[in-house]
């Protein structure tokens, strides 16, 4: 080899280092500022899932959303935004049976997320 390309080589091999190490010590210190309030854990009519309600607020510019996540019962819940619903306003739920889920909202609400099926869920959806 000659010595102008280990010279690249190793530029090219510490330009990389540094990368990466600027990459995980800005994700170590700017981990993920939202954080979720569960407000309630309803179990479905067997148990085999549940379905989250939750607040998220991702820190002091931005204003609490009211979510909805639907679980498997041995899924752990995470901290992140909702797998189902996302509004700007409170709502309810009711489960109807093992695989459907009724959502009651608000009409006047900002709806950001009405999945209509997640998890083998149906979910309907009833303005009021």
């Amino acid at each position: 080899m000659t010595k102008k390309f280990k010279v690249i080589s190793m530029t090219i091999f510490i330009i990389l280092i540094v990368f990466m190490a600027g990459k995980y010590l800005l994700d170590f210190l700017f981990e993920d500022m939202c954080g979720n309030d569960i407000k309630q854990k309803i179990s479905s009519p067997s148990g085999k899932s549940v379905a989250y309600i939750f607040e998220r607020s991702c820190g002091a510019t931005t204003g609490f959303s009211p979510q909805l996540s639907i679980i498997n019962k041995d899924d752990e819940f995470q901290n992140e935004s909702g797998n189902t619903f996302r509004s700007d306003k409170d709502f309810s739920i009711e489960w109807l049976n093992e695989k459907s889920l009724k959502v009651i909202y608000d009409k006047s609400s900002e709806a950001y997320e009405m999945n209509e099926n997640v998890n083998g869920i149906r979910i309907k959806y009833v303005g009021k």
